[in-house]
């Protein structure tokens, strides 16, 4: 039970909602909007003392707090993975993602959803921002006082609130907003793309008391419309016959069907709200990104949950560490040698005060480099060895099956009758290490089978094997050597 606040910031205001949740049930108890002055933006220096007044929301700090991102930050993909059982999905989009996205996904914070699986792959779309953006808007948050749990998206948002549409077919969720308009397309499985536009509401002569934009801009805003549909129905083969208006021009839908040959409405905010929080809900149409927000933490079946709050998706190729390691190994090893050579022409020193002083550096500077390593009594030695195994693995793993094939053979290995639960998975040059359940004991003597026909594998053995608590199931271990 407790507070949870929706909070849409936009380049034109903020809105914020507020849901209270009792063992009763929930109620709206808080909607409060600030524009931002002309020529001003969320962080603009004039506009901090407003915000933070505006933030200064009792209980505000200990409440579940989610807030958007202006969608014109991030780039959204749809790409399609080689595998359907979600821990291998979640160790294979990177890879994927890496042959679509055009910025460096060392730099990237990002989350996914799945959209759906089918027989062999899984479509699954994602969500990304450069690093450096997300830790200064979190920052410039945190000093008006604001500290979101969650930062969503608003096309999920909207993804999650149109569940209560009830529409069968594919549809559009439009919303125009003054510096972009967002599109969200949805279908039964949730959020399947989202595209952004630039063509914004004074653009088309929009104010909240006036739905009567311009007759040029009119035209070009269907023509981006259109574009957009036609690409995103030719990607994904379907068809959209319904565009939702949303937001604060939600009202000018009905100026559009005609050219956009679709049916138009607007996003029954005020219903959606009676269902989801009370019976006795009213919000008007500029908080229904910040509705949808809040709702989210208490929906039935939110599809889309994406969190760019939840860490920075590191993606790196292991050979790349490696060399990373080797290179800082080298480094120090070429130190140790310079000091050796530093030692011997100042013979005139104490040769066993400096070989004292010489040995209890070496031990410093090797536990430094390597904390979980013994040196054996012979730092400088250990530390060639561990260079020369080092070399040996990126040897290995340059040469070696990459692991998204690994994954991929692994997977079809496991004969289709069988169910297998995959509860713990690692990877590395040499072997494959592999926590499981089944439901039958005879189960894993065709799992081992089947993997030890691969191509790639040298061995495998059976670690552990042991029944469920539940008695259900077994669960076992497997160490697969790889050639």
């Amino acid at each position: 039970m407790g507070n949870i606040f929706g909070i849409d910031i936009g380049r034109y205001s903020v809105k914020m909602v507020g849901i209270k949740t009792t063992m009763r049930g929930s109620e709206l108890n808080l909607s409060k909007e600030f524009i931002f002055p002309e020529g001003t933006g969320v962080f603009s220096d004039s506009n901090v003392n407003s915000l933070k007044d505006f933030f200064a929301v009792e209980g505000l700090a200990s409440s579940d707090v989610i807030a958007s991102i202006p969608s014109d930050l991030i780039s959204v993909h749809t790409i399609s993975v080689p595998f359907t059982n979600d821990k291998f999905i979640a160790k294979a989009v990177g890879s994927e993602l890496e042959e679509v996205s055009t910025v460096s996904l060392e730099e990237t914070t990002m989350d996914y959803n799945i959209i759906r699986k089918e027989e062999e792959h899984s479509s699954v779309i994602t969500f990304s921002i450069n690093s450096d953006t997300m830790k200064l808007w979190l920052d410039a948050l945190l000093l008006l006082g604001l500290d979101p749990n969650t930062v969503g998206v608003s096309h999920c948002a909207y993804a999650n609130l149109a569940t209560y549409l009830k529409l069968d077919n594919p549809f559009v969720i439009i919303d125009i907003g003054h510096a972009h308009t967002s599109l969200s397309f949805i279908a039964g499985n949730g959020l399947f793309m989202a595209r952004d536009i630039r063509i914004t509401a004074p653009m088309m002569g929009l104010t909240s008391g006036k739905l009567t934009p311009g007759e040029e801009v009119k035209n070009t805003f269907i023509d981006q419309i259109k574009f957009a549909v036609d690409a995103v129905e030719k990607k994904h083969n379907v068809k959209t016959e319904i565009a939702v208006f949303a937001g604060r021009f939600s009202g000018a839908g009905s100026l559009f069907e005609k050219q956009l040959g679709m049916q138009t409405f607007s996003v029954p905010a005020n219903d959606i709200a009676r269902v989801v929080v009370n019976e006795n809900t009213s919000v008007e149409p500029h908080y229904t990104l910040a509705l949808a927000l809040a709702m989210g933490s208490i929906m039935k079946r939110p599809l889309n949950t994406v969190n760019l709050r939840r860490g920075s998706f590191r993606f790196q190729r292991a050979i790349e560490q490696i060399k990373g390691r080797l290179l800082t190994t080298l480094s120090i090893a070429g130190l140790l040698i310079i000091m050796v050579i530093v030692n011997i022409s100042y013979g005139y020193v104490s040769l066993s005060r400096k070989r004292n002083i010489l040995e209890t550096r070496m031990h410093t500077l090797f536990k430094k480099a390597f904390p979980h390593e013994p040196s054996l009594g012979d730092p400088l030695g250990t530390m060639q060895y561990l260079v020369a195994k080092e070399k040996k693995k990126a040897e290995n793993l340059s040469s070696s099956t990459p692991a998204t094939e690994l994954l991929r053979e692994l997977s079809t290995a496991i004969p289709k009758d069988i169910k297998v639960d995959v509860t713990e998975l690692s990877i590395d040059p040499e072997q494959i290490s592999l926590i499981a359940k089944t439901p039958t004991i005879d189960a894993i003597d065709k799992i081992v089978a089947g993997i030890k026909n691969l191509s790639n594998v040298k061995d495998v053995k059976v670690i552990d094997t042991n029944r469920s608590a539940d008695q259900k199931s077994f669960k076992f271990q497997l160490s697969i050597k790889l050639k």
